[in-house]
């Protein structure tokens, strides 16, 4: 069985990256039409979103040596519950358009840093 703490993180990474696909998609500027992304904020985010599934593959494989495949797959099931979340609840809506851009720039130390966790403190 997995640490409890590093329940959350799962789903959290999960709404980051449905997030980022929105941006990437080209969706953002339906509820946001004035936002406005550089050039260096846009490679941030997709270099974010690029690293999310690599490092998804890599913890759930690192999990799963560590206890079991069900554990693995339980922490696929946790990121997959974030998307859902995320395009449920349309998670954009409840942020403003400088909040997005923070999270476009910080996407890729903020994906490491919670795989990071997941793998280590799993």
């Amino acid at each position: 069985m997995i640490n409890p703490l590093v329940i959350p993180i799962m789903p959290v990474l999960g709404v980051l990256t449905a997030n980022l696909n929105e941006l990437i998609r080209g969706e953002v500027v339906n509820l946001h039409p004035k936002l406005m992304i550089g050039i260096k904020t846009f490679n941030a985010a997709a270099a974010g979103f690029a690293f999310i599934w690599f490092a998804l593959l890599v913890t759930a494989i690192s999990i799963s040596d560590q206890y079991s495949a069900l554990t693995g797959a339980l922490i696929i099931g946790l990121f997959l519950l974030g998307i859902a979340i995320y395009g449920i609840f349309k998670g954009a809506k409840f942020l403003s358009a400088s909040t997005q851009v923070w999270i476009y720039r910080l996407a890729l130390p903020l994906m490491a840093l919670g795989s990071y966790l997941v793998v280590h403190f799993g």
